[in-house]
């Protein structure tokens, strides 16, 4: 089956004790309350949903600059960025169609989304790794990259958000 993540309730029979977010998801969403209101349409009371993201702050940076410079809104106005990349994250190899649009959402946007969603919020946390190389500037760790010290304290590079739904 496909369909449209902001049409998941009407195309997903049932309710689920969990839902995730993957990371670097979102960003690819113009319509974060659709997308909330998915989420809590499909849980079930009681259900938690958990999602792993890059963080927005990290998304403003950027990537190619030779400190940590800010070159991309933080703030998002309704307005896609748009990217045209051939190259691919999934391996070596080119896109057929590569343009991207993405929109940039604030921690308190994605927050926001979610109590009105009717969820509650259990738990927020940020961290310092990512399971990607975001920049060649990051180094690689046991557990992912990082910005090198002593900027890695600087800045926060995920996001991760336990959220549930309250029992009717």
């Amino acid at each position: 089956m496909e369909s449209d993540v902001l049409e998941a309730r009407q195309a997903v029979a049932g309710e689920f004790d969990v839902v995730y977010t993957s990371i670097g998801t979102i960003t690819w969403l113009p319509d974060l309350d659709r997308w909330a209101a998915q989420i809590a349409g499909l849980l079930k009371a009681g259900g938690t949903f958990y999602i792993r993201d890059g963080h927005p702050v990290l998304y403003s940076v950027d990537e190619q600059g030779d400190g940590l410079t800010l070159r991309y809104p933080y703030f998002g106005d309704g307005e896609a960025q748009i990217w045209d990349e051939s190259s691919t994250y999934a391996g070596d190899g080119v896109v057929a169609h590569p343009r991207t649009l993405e929109w940039a959402h604030p921690i308190s946007e994605i927050v926001n989304a979610l109590i009105g969603a009717g969820l509650t919020i259990l738990r927020m946390d940020e961290g310092t790794t990512l399971p990607w190389r975001f920049s060649a500037r990051m180094v690689e760790l046991d557990d992912g990259f990082a910005w090198p010290e002593p900027e890695r304290a600087l800045i926060p590079c995920t996001y991760t958000i336990i959220a549930r739904n309250p029992a009717a």
